[in-house]
């Protein structure tokens, strides 16, 4: 005779479920069994077990059920971004957190393309030489270069009052 299977759901085992789903990727699968009542010394197992479709379909099912859910709402597109941005962007403003408001304004700036960040990491050693090669290569003009560097200019020192 083979092992029977429990085809419902216990409550220790919804609570796992519940626990597993609100709190992915911040606990890991043994917390969220020891949270949800199982042994200590048993709950990798345990867990291992209840996240296994061979063992416990139905709670396999249950959770990739309300995982789809989730992804729904974790991921981001660039509409729902835009609109998070200008919520709080106004939430600071009405508060008067100024800096926030001007932050909110600059990232949806980067969302949508106005702004291109230009950064040089150095991993090696670089000659003078190879160091001017990858300027060069940063900025296609010398007008680019100029204006990016007053540009740095005026942002360290002030603007001249010429």
């Amino acid at each position: 005779m083979g092992k029977k299977y429990i085809t419902k759901i216990t409550p220790k085992q919804q609570k796992f479920i519940d626990i597993y789903t609100s709190k992915y990727g911040e606990l890991s699968a043994t917390d969220c069994a020891i949270k949800a009542g199982y042994e200590r010394g048993s709950a990798h197992t345990r867990a291992s077990e209840l996240l296994d479709w061979r063992k416990h379909p139905d709670v396999v099912r249950e959770i990739e059920a309300r995982q789809i859910g989730n992804k729904e709402v974790w991921l981001v597109d660039k509409t729902k971004h835009l609109a998070n941005l200008t919520r709080i962007q106004q939430e600071a403003r009405t508060k008067g957190q100024y800096g926030v408001a001007a932050k909110c304004e600059e990232l949806k700036g980067k969302v949508q393309g106005l702004y291109v960040d230009r950064n040089l990491t150095l991993t090696k050693e670089l000659s003078e030489e190879d160091i001017n090669e990858q300027m060069r290569a940063q900025f296609k003009t010398k007008e680019e270069f100029d204006a990016l560097n007053e540009s740095l200019r005026d942002e360290l020192f002030g603007k001249d009052k010429s």
